[in-house]
């Protein structure tokens, strides 16, 4: 009950007596009446306990134990997988149990990725029966080129002779027994209407649908399979896009018989698998480029369109456009892959904001977008950052936030300053305009844009005292340095530089804390980015890929999930889960620790526990080369590809499982994928036919381009 309910329900000579008396029985009740709604909210959960869709998340391994489903490996810190599906699905699981279907929604529900299930047997070239006639040729069409490009995959249609090797080493796939459970374990996220950067400028037709102007391969949305006996195919899984399926159904829709909208597989009504925006004046809106337009290309040499249509080219991720076509931004609504929620993205940040979240006294939106409005939106950062310095001059130590509403290019060079007692945030999100209210600050939803800082991002911090400014970013790909410089009449510097999910000059420049800034504490939580280089102040790393090197010479470091592709120089060393590339050296060895961690031979650390390949020499004494075979093999090391800083499926498996929780080790342990594929082995042992064999073949694309 509410306070006002059961304050009405008491004699009004009463409630006059407690106002006249100073209000304790009104105080009372406003206890009692939060205490009644703790108790109707845990009746409430009581009732939903019962039911696995509406259950607490501590509930549903005691529902699983009621009907039978034995307990897995836990996905908690981050694996951003329940349990829920699986239990909830468990009778549906055994009604199919043994089918192909079944072993498909089996392996989703288990790892959280999208699965197709290939039983091998069934592209065998063998001998035909009268009564059970396939429809698979014995041989392939070489002049048929759109099912020669699904050769090696899941999706095939040729058949193979018996290979009796074993399935989970990458050969021995066409065998009778051999279920082949193909997974894709890298996300697929959405930018919606993100600006493309143009090649030149000015532009002159050619566009890449990166905004930092890379080589990016495209991938398809997950879409949602209707049932369970649904059997998935290539447009269900967010594999890469292949030009020729995009070609064949943009020709379909151009007939005179196309397809219906339930027949559509990748330019759906409700979620293509990419749209083309283009404005072609800045008093003009965004428009989308209509699919009779648009044309699907491999567009190695740039070749441009004529009049009105629009080349696009899935696989490099490129676009062209008339040269005398006006366009003043081109956007595109695409999905890319990544290995997990690493660096600027516009995957969901809500609850993991740090010093961003939370009130402030002054708030300021940046949007190209929404039209400027005094007070609220401006058109750009720089317009953002001045409005700031106004604010920080007429109210010292105050805190501010700019808010960027877009996955805009924003071609800036901003110097920002902040004083004493003084904190900015930057923070990339969502802030929507309720039509009954104006806007408030805790409208903010984090997910969904990624605005990119093409220029550089200059820190200040001014003023003299012992409360330094602080500065925080959060969900910016910013690709230029990130300099945090030394004030030029004295004082401490900043206080605090927080990074958070960005991007920062990856494989180039990075963070760098110059001279002037003894002060300064650093901290980058889950971010991809070029070179650190700090001063005197701590250094704290976490879930980050570090492309370059960690120059902490003076410093203190504590480094816990991080992926460094570059040496490591430091005072004082705290380590757990890391993945050194180069040799590390640390000055006071009597101090800190490296745990379950990788490191290059002949690197000075102090005291180490359970790391590599330190466990794999003292198991093997005997082997010279037991240090090279545990050394690092990566999928890619080119920012842009999917696979970008992940090790490589042929690495070593103490790597791959050597992190404290068993995961990979590095930026990318809160995938959790050995987790994943021995939740996926204990629950085959219940569902697989009896005879067969499987074993989980993850697709792993490398995806772009070299510019």
């Amino acid at each position: 009950m509410r306070v006002e309910e059961i304050w009405e329900l008491l004699p009004a000579a009463l409630r006059s007596r407690d106002e006249a008396a100073g209000g304790m029985l009104r105080a009372l009740v406003e206890v009692l009446a939060t205490q009644a709604a703790a108790l109707d909210a845990d009746i409430d959960q009581l009732t939903d306990d019962w039911f696995v869709e509406t259950c607490a998340e501590w509930v549903v391994p005691y529902l699983g134990e009621l009907v039978g489903a034995g307990q897995l490996h836990p996905l908690a810190d981050g694996g951003g997988l329940s349990d829920r599906a699986r239990v909830a699905d468990t009778i549906r699981f055994r009604r199919r149990k043994g089918t192909a279907a079944a072993l498909e929604e089996l392996t989703r529900a288990n790892t959280g990725w999208s699965a197709a299930v290939v039983e091998f047997f069934e592209r065998l070239v063998a001998t035909q029966h009268v009564n059970h006639v396939r429809d698979a040729p014995a041989t392939a069409s070489i002049r048929a080129a759109a099912p020669l490009e699904l050769v090696g995959g899941p999706f095939e249609a040729v058949c193979r002779t018996v290979d009796v090797r074993a399935m989970d080493t990458g050969t021995g796939r066409p065998n009778i027994g051999h279920i082949g459970l193909y997974v894709w374990p890298l996300p697929s996220y959405r930018l919606d209407r993100a600006t493309a950067a143009p090649v030149v400028t000015p532009p002159d037709g050619r566009w890449w649908i990166d905004p930092v102007g890379v080589g990016r391969q495209l991938t398809g949305p997950t879409v949602t399979e209707p049932d369970i006996d649904h059997r998935a195919d290539e447009a269900n899984v967010p594999g890469p896009l292949r030009r020729r399926p995009l070609r064949d159904e943009l020709a379909a829709l151009a007939s005179d018989s196309p397809p219906s909208a339930e027949q559509r597989r990748w330019f759906r009504d409700d979620d293509p698998s990419f749209v083309v925006w283009i404005q072609p004046t800045p008093a003009d809106e965004l428009r989308p480029v209509p699919l009779d337009l648009l044309r699907i290309c491999d567009l190695a040499g740039w070749e441009l369109p004529t009049g009105s249509v629009v080349r696009v080219d899935p696989v490099r991720g490129r676009i062209t456009v008339a040269a005398g076509r006006q366009v003043h931004r081109l956007a595109v609504s695409w999905w890319y892959a990544f290995s997990a929620d690493v660096g600027a993205g516009p995957y969901p940040r809500r609850g993991d904001l740090g010093a961003a979240d939370g009130p402030v006294d002054w708030q300021l939106a940046v949007s190209v977008t929404e039209p400027p409005r005094a007070g609220e939106v401006v058109a750009s950062l720089g317009e953002a950052v001045t409005a700031w310095h106004d604010f920080q001059a007429a109210h010292p130590g105050g805190t501010g936030r700019i808010v960027v509403l877009d996955s805009h290019r924003y071609r800036e060079n901003l110097a920002v300053r902040v004083g004493q007692g003084s904190r900015l945030s930057v923070l990339a999100a969502q802030w929507p305009r309720p039509p009954d209210r104006p806007r408030r600050q805790t409208d903010l939803d984090p997910v969904g844009v990624r605005p990119c800082l093409l220029g550089t991002l200059a820190a200040t911090g001014v003023g003299v005292g012992d409360r330094p400014g602080e500065l925080v970013v959060d969900g910016l790909l910013v690709a230029g340095a990130v300099t945090v410089t030394a004030p030029a009449g004295g004082g401490p510097g900043l206080g605090l530089v927080e990074l958070r999910h960005c991007t920062l000059g990856p494989a180039a420049t990075g963070l760098t804390v110059t001279a002037g800034n003894d002060r300064t504490r650093v901290v980058v939580h889950r971010c991809v980015t070029g070179a650190l280089a700090t001063t005197d102040g701590p250094l704290t790393v976490t879930d980050s890929l570090v492309h370059g090197t960690v120059a902490a010479g003076d410093a203190a470091a504590e480094l816990t999930g991080v992926t460094v592709l570059g040496t490591t120089t430091a005072r004082v060393l705290t380590a757990t889960d890391c993945l050194f590339d180069q040799p590390v050296t640390v000055a006071r060895r009597q101090q800190g620790y490296v745990r379950f961690s990788y490191l290059r031979p002949g690197s000075v650390t102090p005291r180490r526990y359970r790391c590599q390949p330190d466990l794999a020499q003292q198991a093997h004494p005997d082997d010279p080369d037991v240090a090279t075979r545990v050394g690092p093999a990566w999928a890619s090391t080119r920012y842009g590809d999917a696979t970008y800083g992940r090790l490589a499926a042929t690495a070593a498996v103490e790597l791959r499982t050597g992190a404290e929780s068993g995961a990979e080790l590095g930026a990318f342990r809160r995938a959790l994928t050995p987790q994943r594929l021995h939740n996926l082995t204990l629950a085959l042992a219940e569902y697989l036919p009896l005879g067969r064999v499987a074993a989980a073949l993850p697709v792993l694309p490398t995806g772009g381009t070299t510019p």
